[in-house]
């Protein structure tokens, strides 16, 4: 059955006049009529009885009239949500984002996503870097911040910027006096270190900086997020290494030094997205964060241009130049 038919139908039955209704329709009597009584063949008994110029329903009409009413509110219903959820996403767009770097990224994106693109609104969701992955191949988010690897061909990413490694340790530590901390000097007490379930950049960067200094350092405590890193590291449980934003997110009693390595060892905060996505909301957003990148601004990347990864990105440690990290004095 035509859905058209239900709301012929229904103004018929509530005119009780075929002139009425056709009017009330925007269409002729004669295509009205011949509607109706089409759906009386499908629903193979009268709906009306014809009395010179009365109409009135029969039985069966009455019985089906509520029905149809109901259908045609249910429709209804269902298209006014559903263009209210259009609406929505318009301009609603979920950003998800590891934890730490979310002053960072946010003092420099917001004002500008503000300016070019006010009616994009952002919906903050703080997830670890596999979750992120997850999240976006099971469309939960079209974007984030994230940290290597970036898997899957339906993902676009490329790095946001790049930060200079430092490590963390408690200020009561006789390291505290030098400017930079040799590997060697860190191999005599425990690493505390962030699960690499949860943050697999941070346990590649590890190695590979156990690699770059010949070392071995002697594994400590394993914990699930930064803070409690942070805060384990103020306890005096160890050290741990990490970007140099953490120095404004840092507890009390600890210090951040940089490392006496050159080039010094960077890591990469990654802006990823879904390549699949078409809403203007989201291609907002990326060229918004593609302006403000401060990796593209050094003009890095093949043939002097910013670099954007077409597939996935590398692994933390492999084998690419490292440019100098940008300094933020």
């Amino acid at each position: 059955m035509e859905f058209r038919l239900l709301r012929y139908f229904v103004a018929v039955a509530e005119e009780l006049n075929v002139t009425r209704a056709a009017e009330r329709l925007h269409t002729s009597q004669p295509s009205l009529s011949q509607q109706i009584r089409q759906l009386e063949g499908i629903v193979g008994a009268p709906l009306f009885l014809r009395e010179k110029h009365r109409l009135t329903l029969t039985e069966t009409g009455r019985t089906f009239l509520p029905a149809a009413r109901d259908i045609l509110a249910a429709v209804e219903e269902a298209l006014a949500e559903a263009r209210a959820a259009a609406r929505t996403e318009v301009g609603t767009l979920a950003l998800g984002m590891i934890m730490g770097p979310e002053g960072l990224v946010l003092s420099n994106l917001l004002p500008r996503l503000m300016r070019k693109a006010p009616e994009v609104h952002l919906k903050l969701r703080t997830m670890t870097a596999p979750e992120q992955i997850q999240a976006l191949q099971r469309r939960e988010i079209m974007a984030g911040f994230t940290r290597a690897p970036i898997e899957g061909d339906d993902i676009a990413a490329e790095i946001y910027i790049q930060e200079r490694v430092v490590v963390v340790f408690p200020e009561t530590w006789d390291l505290a006096a030098l400017e930079r901390v040799p590997l060697k000097a860190l191999t005599g007490v425990p690493l505390v270190s962030i699960s690499e379930r949860i943050a697999p950049a941070v346990a590649a960067l590890t190695e590979r900086l156990e690699r770059l200094g010949g070392v071995t350092f002697t594994r400590g405590l394993v914990t699930e997020s930064l803070m409690t890193s942070m805060n384990a590291v103020a306890s005096g449980m160890g050290f741990c290494f990490f970007s140099e934003y953490v120095g404004d997110v840092a507890p009390k009693g600890v210090v951040t030094r940089p490392l006496d390595l050159d080039p010094a060892p960077t890591l990469d905060l990654i802006f990823a997205w879904r390549r699949d996505a078409q809403s203007a909301a989201l291609r907002s957003l990326v060229a918004v964060v593609q302006e403000s990148s401060p990796y593209r601004a050094q003009g890095r990347g093949p043939d002097g241009g910013p670099r954007e990864a077409e597939g996935p990105l590398p692994r933390p440690g492999s084998a690419r130049p490292t440019p100098p990290p940008p300094r933020r004095d």
